[in-house]
């Protein structure tokens, strides 16, 4: 494939890397709703460990202490009743921290009477007879869910930015140094990877993509990664390439490629 045919792929590339995630970087800035409701699973899930131990510390409390001994005082089966309302909320806690969302307006609007009574119905019927006060597990779901919601705001923002800033980098090296295109072709592939990841997101909405973004091992091992790529793309601006050179000739050879870079 001859340089000019290559320096027109980069182009291609990291043009349309660049728009897509300052796209995505303007949509987490200026569509909070939407995102809300894309994100909605995976936030529920990410508070959803946060909120049962919050819940279970309640539940532990001195009141429910006393209503359990007091119950085991009369029978077995009286106490064995209240324990079982205790833990009543290990199941389907994804639903009612849904519904208390949807009743605070936080998600489903539209919902928001039919969520406010299912809360609580819940309420009356497993938490409210052994002391549980509403407000305050209502609070802790609602204070939880703003907390990962700005976190996830932030976090997607800055994933979102430092990808763009990176494919603009590359797209003004593929127009002002085309000589480096052959260089320049591993990055722009690799920065394509992030790119299709993220329009995978946005046209099925996985959460699993998002759990990869947010994964604290591949939070950081990531962007080591951009920061690798973006030193390379410095050294083909002011250095020639010598130091990308050296580096993909290297794997090259551990692979047995036949394939070989030189500084432009």
């Amino acid at each position: 494939m001859d340089l000019n045919r290559i320096r027109q792929i980069n182009l291609l590339l990291t043009l349309s890397g660049a728009l897509v995630f300052a796209g995505l970087w303007a949509y987490v800035r200026f569509a909070p709703e939407d995102f809300d409701q894309r994100t909605r699973d995976f936030a529920i899930s990410k508070i959803e460990n946060k909120v049962d131990e919050g819940i279970s510390d309640i539940a532990q409390s001195e009141t429910v202490d006393r209503v359990s001994e007091l119950a085991g005082r009369f029978s077995d089966s009286l106490q064995a009743k209240v324990d079982e309302y205790r833990f009543s909320l290990d199941q389907g806690i994804d639903v009612v921290i849904a519904d208390i969302l949807a009743a605070a307006c936080r998600l489903d609007c539209e919902r928001r009477e039919q969520a406010r009574q299912a809360v609580e119905a819940t309420f009356e019927s497993a938490i409210a007879r052994y002391g549980f006060a509403i407000e305050r597990v209502e609070s802790l779901v609602v204070g939880e869910y703003d907390d990962v919601m700005n976190e996830l705001r932030f976090d997607l923002g800055i994933f979102s930015g430092s990808n763009a800033i990176a494919l603009l980098f590359a797209l003004l090296l593929s127009i002002f140094r085309g000589r480096a295109a052959k260089h320049l072709l591993p990055i722009a592939l690799t920065l394509t990877g992030g790119t299709l990841l993220m329009i995978y997101w946005y046209v099925f909405g996985q959460d699993w993509v998002m759990t990869i973004i947010f994964s604290d091992y591949w939070g950081w091992a990531y962007s080591w990664f951009l920061a690798i790529l973006c030193a390379l793309m410095i050294d083909i601006a002011a250095n020639r390439a010598r130091i990308t050179s050296f580096l993909f000739n290297g794997i090259g050879n551990a692979f047995g490629s036949g394939f070989s870079f030189a500084p432009c």
